[in-house]
C-alpha cells in the first residue's frame, strides 16, 4: 500500500493495512509528542493509546487523511490534557509544601488557639448574652437577633455592649499570649 497519496481510500478493518499505518506514522507522532510533554516515554505511551483508540473506530474512517487527521489531533489533545494535568499536580504538590512551613503551622496554630479561646470565652458569658453574640456571630441584625430571641431590640443592643466588653476583658489577658506565638 502506497501512503505517500493521501486521498486514497484505506481499509483499517486489514490487520496488514493498519500495521502499514501504524509503522508509518508511529515515530513521527511519538516525536509530534514529545513536542508537547518534554518525555520520551509519556509521549509513547500517548500515541500507543491514540493507535488503540484508532484501532477501535477503524470502521468509521474511508480515506488516509482523515487518518492523519485524527491522529495528529488526538496526540495533541491527549498530550495538552497530560501537560494540564502535570500543572494541576505540580500546583496542588507546592501547596502542599507551602502548608509545610513553620509559618503556615505558626499560623494555623494562632488562628486555631484564637477561635478556640473565643468560642469559651463566649460560653461563658450568661445564657441570653451568649445567645445575642452567637445570633450576632452569624450575621443577624439587631432586629433579627430580637425576633429570634423575643426580647427588644434596646435589649439585644444593651447585651452586645456588655458581652463585647465581658470579651475584650478576658481576651486582653489572652493578648500577650498571641504576642508570644508571633
Amino acid at each position: 500500500m502506497d501512503l505517500a497519496r493521501t486521498c486514497e481510500d484505506i481499509n483499517l478493518k486489514d490487520s496488514q493495512t493498519f500495521r502499514t499505518v501504524f509503522d508509518r506514522f508511529y515515530i513521527p507522532l511519538c516525536l509530534f509528542a514529545e513536542k508537547y510533554v518534554e518525555r520520551q516515554e509519556q509521549a509513547n505511551d500517548i500515541v500507543q493509546d491514540c493507535f488503540v483508540k484508532l484501532w477501535q473506530l477503524r470502521n468509521d474512517f474511508i480515506y488516509l487523511h482523515q487518518v492523519k487527521s485524527f491522529l495528529y489531533t488526538s496526540v495533541r489533545n491527549k498530550a495538552l490534557n497530560e501537560v494540564e494535568h502535570r500543572m494541576v499536580v505540580q500546583e496542588y504538590a507546592q501547596k502542599m509544601i507551602s502548608k509545610e512551613s513553620e509559618e503556615f503551622f505558626y499560623n494555623q496554630v494562632i488562628e486555631e488557639e484564637t477561635y478556640r479561646i473565643l468560642y469559651e470565652t463566649i460560653d461563658s458569658l450568661p445564657p441570653q448574652t451568649k445567645a445575642v453574640i452567637k445570633c450576632s456571630l452569624e450575621g443577624l441584625s439587631n432586629k433579627e437577633i430580637a425576633d429570634t430571641l423575643a426580647v427588644s431590640t434596646e435589649t439585644v443592643h444593651t447585651l452586645k455592649k456588655i458581652a463585647y466588653r465581658k470579651l475584650r476583658e478576658s481576651l486582653k489577658e489572652q493578648y500577650y499570649l498571641f504576642l508570644f506565638f508571633l
